[in-house]
């Protein structure tokens, strides 16, 4: 899993871009090895003007399943990035999930008797 921070300058001065990686790995370490790449794209929509407007970007590609999406905005950047994290994950959680007809079926499959026929 390669993962790429794009974030403004006085975040990496932070150490923002060093915690990131770690808490991204860890999030998604269990999923590794069906996600290819994770991109996190850190902005500041209005500027030094304050308020509302952290917003974090995680976007990672997985083959089977193309590209996943989460975005969160907040007034702190970490909290942006931490929302964001988690609902990336969700969204793979689901995305991995088997479908609900099948595991119905599985369990509908599993709960029957078996009928033994015999010819006399």
């Amino acid at each position: 899993m390669k993962i790429n921070v794009n974030a403004p300058i006085e975040a990496k001065r932070h150490h923002f871009q060093d915690s990131a990686l770690n808490h991204i790995a860890k999030t998604l370490d269990r999923f590794s090895n069906r996600i290819s790449s994770v991109t996190i794209t850190l902005t500041d929509e209005n500027g030094p003007r304050g308020g509302v407007d952290q917003q974090c970007r995680i976007s990672l590609v997985m083959p089977r399943f193309g590209e996943v999406v989460a975005t969160s905005t907040h007034e702190n950047r970490w909290t942006a990035f931490t929302q964001a994290a988690d609902k990336v994950r969700r969204i793979v959680v689901t995305k991995l999930k088997r479908p609900k007809a099948l595991r119905m079926r599985q369990t509908k499959d599993r709960h029957e008797p078996e009928l033994e026929l015999s010819s006399s």
